[in-house]
Parts: C-alpha cells; sequence; structure tokens
C-alpha cells in the first residue's frame, strides 16, 4: 500500500501495530486518563516496550509511534528486528 515499507517487518511476521481499545471505539483510549487521545498515550505503551527489551534483550528491534490522521487512531509499531530502532516523536 500507499507509504508503507515494500520490505516491511510485518511481512516477516515478527512486527504489530498495536492500539489498546478497550472500550471498542475503533481508536486508542485515552491510557493516561487526561481527556485527550495523543502522543502522551503512546509514549505509555513505549515505555512498556523499553521495559521489556531491558528485561529481555533478546527481544531489542524497532518502535515507531505513529500519529493520528483523519482515517486512522494513533497507534504504536514494535518488531524484534534484533537491533535497536527507534521512529516517531518520542
Amino acid at each position: 500500500g500507499r507509504g508503507r515499507a515494500r520490505d516491511s517487518r510485518h511481512q516477516y511476521g515478527d512486527a504489530a501495530d498495536i492500539v489498546v481499545d478497550n472500550n471498542h471505539t475503533g481508536r486508542m483510549d485515552d491510557l493516561n486518563h487526561d481527556g485527550r487521545i495523543n502522543s502522551s498515550d503512546m509514549r505509555i505503551l513505549a515505555e512498556a516496550v523499553e521495559s521489556v527489551e531491558r528485561q529481555y534483550p533478546e527481544l531489542v528491534g524497532g518502535l515507531g509511534l505513529y500519529r493520528a490522521t483523519r482515517s486512522r487512531s494513533p497507534f504504536v509499531h514494535v518488531d524484534v528486528r534484533g537491533v535497536r530502532a527507534r521512529w516517531g516523536r518520542f
């Protein structure tokens, strides 16, 4: 698709795009309960990924933050590519 990497980690089965949607709205939840859904909520997920990587270094990989657009919720990309990679605003 447009705007996607040709050799995406998703094709290799070692990546996931994460949206926490416990209230079933189809969009990211307000994880920090500040009344807004924004990069602060994504940072909560990013901190969880960082924690897992510290505890399990063999799972090191990519972490990308993607902001919301008109057509989609913000989300966090995670993969286990074997080397640390970060993109998006942290």
